[in-house]
């Protein structure tokens, strides 16, 4: 009857400050997010902000970036757009930043797009105040409109605006012709065949193929005045343009010459540069430039949810809201990934008994390896917040906090690898499948068992030499891989495992090494993160079906 020990789970609490004015009150129920501005004294002496929230007229330049405490890890935006914030400059801080009220935004966008086509499509702007004929009328009169299922839609961007919205479209008009260029590294064959796109390489072709232009790209460096004199120039004389993305994505003044010249049919802008257009701006007087509001969004159903989804946004990467439905779905699909890589391993003869660990990032920690059970046998509910291997912790962890766009992580001590990592050369990439690997490996130089904190900065500072690296090679123990997902993870473990083997295969038939040229090995590595080469894309799902969790 005598209580002698006991364990106490307890959760820090989050501290959140509103930069900026809500639409709607901001009102949590979850005790651990802390508003620092309703709060007359901060729980610890010096607590500073752990997320930031702004909307788009909060500028967060690099300078601002750098000004934040060094507690702040999320930065919540209430916008769509994030031209505001330096992403750079967050990637650099490990800040990761996140937009509330995304679906609502982008549902809203899509409607209100979808109205514009068929509008501008039909002429329907300029029949505003046109009276119906009191005689005189016939089957010929004022019908010179295109409808839907009839044009060429041309669309700048794939993203989740553009995808959405042509997915809309094939539901009112399944054989309407939409083309779509976005840069080569970005194309995407399975939405091309899922949405029946066409893909057009160039923006000049691809205007002066549609019927009516429609830029749905963010705005960057690159895509300042992306439609120019030239683009608006391919255009045909019965062709119109509709921006609803950033004024600036568009040149105002070539799109002025272009209307003024009648040399296109009409342009609907949601968006100009500058925004608001000067009162004495040419394009008011246009009877072919319809200008609203910046508008797509000007809802109080936007406005709620840009403040209600940002309690869920901290919940989720904190993970304080543990009844989450979308949290569980998510950790549900990440268990049943991670047993299933954990499988292939030892399928693969890529294991070694109980030892190495894979893992996900999964809300403020990630999901590991339990420890002490063979691989072949791992279930999606072996899977721990906390691995029994201090050295899986040190090394994962410290991966996690170099690289904040890593989403999964896999460590091993494969024969071929691990020979390799005993090389005074180390790994050498000289065949078509290392190019996932070309100027992609970092190397760090063993210390003995990782098992002191202290080696997480040496090990994160390895990851950051080499920028964009997906590799580590550890000399004399082992390998980790890493990627965006487990999928992309585990496949870049198994091809590195097989390159490391092919290159000890070459080196000891003794024969002269042919290594391929710089230039081909550059253009290997780039086309093999296309989408349709990229690790895990074509190969995952039938791996997936060699496992059973039956």
């Amino acid at each position: 009857g005598v209580f002698k020990w006991g364990v106490i789970h307890a959760r820090k609490p989050v501290f959140m400050e509103l930069t900026v004015k809500t639409p709607v009150p901001f009102v949590k129920t979850n005790h651990l997010i802390i508003d620092v501005n309703k709060v007359s004294q901060k729980v610890e002496e010096g607590q500073e902000a752990n997320v930031v929230v702004v909307d788009i007229l909060k500028k967060m330049p690099k300078e601002q970036i750098d000004a934040l405490p060094s507690t702040v890890e999320l930065l919540i935006t209430m916008s769509a757009g994030l031209d505001h914030i330096d992403l750079d400059a967050c990637k650099a801080k490990g800040i990761i930043v996140k937009q509330s009220g995304r679906d609502a935004i982008t549902n809203h966008v899509i409607q209100y797009t979808l109205c514009f086509i068929t509008l501008g499509l039909r002429d329907a702007f300029n029949q505003l105040g046109v009276a119906f004929p009191s005689k005189g009328w016939n089957l010929n009169w004022n019908c010179e409109g295109k409808s839907l299922t009839s044009c060429t839609i041309g669309i700048v961007g794939l993203g989740l605006i553009a995808k959405g919205l042509i997915a809309e479209i094939r539901k009112l008009a399944p054989d309407t012709r939409i083309i779509y260029t976005v840069p080569k590294q970005r194309r995407d064959f399975d939405v091309e065949s899922k949405l029946k796109l066409e893909y057009v390489a160039e923006l000049t072709d691809l205007a002066s193929q549609c019927d009516v232009l429609l830029p749905l790209c963010s705005l960057n460096k690159s895509t300042e005045h992306l439609i120019d004199k030239e683009i608006l120039g391919c255009l045909k004389p019965e062709a119109g343009i509709i921006n609803v993305s950033r004024g600036k994505v568009v040149d105002t003044d070539a799109l002025t010459e272009a209307l003024e010249n009648k040399s296109l049919r009409y342009a609907i802008l949601d968006c100009t540069y500058p925004e608001p257009l000067p009162a004495d701006h040419p394009l008011w007087k246009k009877d072919n430039c319809f200008i609203f509001p910046h508008y797509a969004t000007n809802t109080m159903d936007v406005r709620e949810k840009l403040v209600t989804d940002i309690q869920p946004i901290i919940e989720d990467y904190y993970g304080l809201g543990h009844s989450d439905a979308r949290q569980k779905a998510e950790e549900k699909i990440l268990r049943y990934d991670l047993a299933v890589a954990h499988r292939l391993t030892a399928k693969y003869n890529m294991d070694m008994l109980v030892w190495n660990h894979i893992s996900a990032r999964h809300r403020s920690g990630c999901l590991i390896t339990p420890g002490r059970k063979m691989w072949g046998s791992i279930v999606p509910e072996d899977m721990v917040f906390s691995s029994s291997n201090v050295t899986a912790d040190i090394i994962h962890e410290a991966i996690y906090s170099a690289r904040p766009d890593v989403k999964a992580v896999i460590h091993l001590h494969t024969p071929a690898a691990t020979a390799v990592s005993c090389l005074e050369e180390g790994f050498q990439p000289i065949t078509q499948d290392s190019a996932y690997f070309y100027g992609k490996v970092a190397t760090y130089e063993w210390d003995g068992v990782s098992d002191d904190a202290s080696e997480k900065p040496d090990i994160a500072n390895a990851i950051k030499s080499v920028a964009g690296c997906n590799t580590l090679l550890m000399y004399n123990h082992g390998f980790t891989c890493f990627g965006s997902s487990v999928k992309e993870a585990w496949v870049l473990a198994y091809y590195f495992e097989r390159c490391c083997e092919t290159q000890l295969r070459v080196m000891q038939c003794g024969g002269k090494l042919r290594r391929p040229k710089k230039m081909v090995m550059e253009k290997a590595a780039e086309a093999s993160y296309l989408p349709e080469f990229a690790p895990g894309a074509q190969e995952w799902e039938a791996l997936c079906g060699e496992i059973s969790f039956d």
